[in-house]
């Protein structure tokens, strides 16, 4: 009696999975609300100014950021969560970084971490041109750089970038009054490989997760050589893929004033050489920096709004100083322009669907994404899809196989999920900081551009989707009654053995009930999955109406 009724129950639940896969499996679809909101995202957006004072180096806790002048830029309309820090090296002409200037540094970092703000950083030694040297010779740069070190790794889960200063008025590398270095864009090869050694040693003292930046393209491709970054080349730890670029002359003459190399005072830079470079280097690397003036060419079209907004996006622009040029700026708040910058520097991930298909032992996620900001990310960054129990609030998170640096206009995800776990949970999509310290703080999650997603004391975004899940396996039984196959999951082809009959036709469905394979198979039978795309698949015996078996293509 009890046989007969395990038998029958198996059968009751194998006819069940059987019309599931004859017809279509159970999946609900959520289409999502974009929002228009101004986000205060991580590592985009717009960037504030400050630079360190002379009491810097002489008073500890002189000329800090305070944490509640941050927290103010945050809470603003304009959602800031980048500060551009310019530490001023003026009394270090001729000695060593004192103990002082890099306790208050380390105070810095300290407070913008309590804010949750990322932070970029330049050191310089002259903040206005002049007669006199504007940087210590090389060594002593040398050893500035090595005495940075400890302080930078220390601190690298909160710098965004490390500009390449140390050289040159406003470290721009162009005022130098440096026989060592060159001046004015007139630079021998010996002083390029000076140069190269500032760089060298800037990339030694960063940690590899830090991009290095510099002013004009010119700096990289005399230095590193001309090939640009590839999806293949970027991202790796060498000189190439570590070095994007800021623009401290946005939009304004004789190329951005030596960003592009030009050949006249008003040649438009779009087209040419070194904007294709910077335009390719800027979709793996971030691209930074402000305006300095309201072009006085093409009747000041350059610096327009709309303008500003085209080349934002053809150069891939990941923050800009809010704080200066003030003219530029009220010209692109008068003309409406301003909301969309604001919104669109960097990255603005939107989500327009995503659909859960059950399958005997889990789910398929389907997720559409898109990135409609002026650039794609520059640091990695791990994705997770989260479980809660709506019963007990017990959490279970799992990794999405993605890399949100290639997230760029719209993307689709698909992957399957076996959690092995039982009950009613909502979903949710977490995007943390990758580095530890900051994971759990909800200041450096990123934040869907949606309305009714977000929760801020977590940092999840909710999918809006509740799901019911089992540990009962179909597997348990339709294998063991009716056939065996191996291996799974299968790349090329999966081998199948029939325990009832020498010859069966088979039937493989997509988790949407679509059948994508019929074949008539003997017993042992290899069959050829190749050309299937990666997924789950479920095959069915159409002789036997009560065997269906799932396995895994990837």
């Amino acid at each position: 009696m009890k046989t007969y009724k395990t038998t029958n129950l198996r059968k009751s639940i194998a006819l069940l999975f059987f019309i599931v896969c004859q017809i279509s499996l159970v999946a609900q679809t959520v289409n999502y609300t974009e929002s228009t909101n101004i986000i205060a995202n991580p590592e985009r957006g717009l960037q504030k100014y400050s630079i360190t004072s002379s009491d810097y180096a002489i008073t500890s806790g002189a000329n800090n950021l305070p944490v509640s002048t941050l927290n103010s830029w945050k809470s603003s309309s304009d959602k800031v969560t980048v500060v551009y820090r310019y530490f001023l090296l003026d009394a270090f002409l001729n000695s060593d970084i004192n103990t002082t200037f890099l306790n208050n540094i380390q105070n810095d970092f300290d407070n913008v971490r309590e804010a949750g703000f990322k932070i970029i950083v330049r050191f310089s030694y002259s903040n206005a041109q002049g007669t006199d040297a504007q940087q210590p010779i090389k060594s002593q740069i040398l050893t500035h750089i090595s005495q940075l070190s400890p302080i930078l790794n220390a601190n690298k889960d909160v710098i965004f970038s490390h500009q390449a200063g140390f050289i040159g008025t406003w470290g721009e590398w162009y005022y130098t009054n440096s026989t060592e270095f060159g001046t004015d864009g007139n630079i021998s090869t010996a002083q390029w490989a000076n140069r190269k050694e500032i760089i060298d040693a800037m990339l030694t003292a960063t940690p590899i997760e830090v991009p290095i930046q510099v002013r004009y393209a010119g700096i990289k491709t005399n230095m590193y050589g001309v090939s640009q970054l590839t999806e293949q080349t970027a991202y790796k730890n060498t000189a190439n893929a570590r070095i994007g670029f800021f623009n401290d002359a946005f939009l304004n003459d004789w190329g951005d004033q030596g960003t592009y190399s030009i050949s006249s005072q008003c040649e438009n830079p779009i087209g040419t050489t070194d904007y294709n470079y910077i335009s390719n280097e800027t979709k793996y690397l971030p691209m930074t920096g402000e305006t300095n003036g309201l072009s006085p060419c093409d009747n000041g079209f350059r610096t327009t709004g709309e303008n500003a907004i085209n080349e934002l996006d053809l150069t891939n622009w990941t923050t800009i100083n809010r704080d200066y040029y003030t003219p530029f700026w009220d010209q692109v708040i008068s003309s409406n322009h301003y909301n969309d910058i604001l919104k669109n520097v960097g990255y603005r991930f939107v989500l327009n669907s995503s659909t859960v298909t059950l399958d005997d032992t889990g789910f398929d996620l389907t997720l559409s994404i898109s990135n409609t900001g002026f650039a794609r990310p520059f640091k990695q960054r791990n994705v997770y899809l989260v479980i809660k129990n709506t019963a007990t609030n017990a959490i279970t998170k799992e990794l999405i196989n993605t890399d949100i640096r290639t997230w760029e206009t719209t993307v689709s995800i698909t992957q399957n999920f076996d959690f092995q776990l039982s009950g009613t949970f909502q979903l949710y999509l977490w995007m943390p900081d990758n580095e530890t310290l900051l994971e759990t703080n909800p200041d450096y999650s990123i934040q869907f551009a949606n309305s009714g997603t977000w929760d801020s004391v977590t940092g999840y975004n909710d999918l809006l989707q509740t799901i019911n899940l089992t540990t009962l396996s179909i597997a348990d039984f339709s294998l063991n009654e009716y056939l065996f196959m191996y291996p799974n999951p299968a790349s090329d082809f999966i081998t199948i053995q029939l325990k009832n009959s020498d010859k069966e036709k088979v039937k493989i469905y997509n988790t949407v009930g679509k059948v994508v394979k019929e074949v008539l198979i003997s017993n042992n039978h290899k069959l050829d999955i190749s050309k299937l795309p990666n997924g789950v698949y479920f095959i069915c015996l159409d002789n036997n109406k009560l065997s269906t078996y799932k396995f895994v293509k990837q």
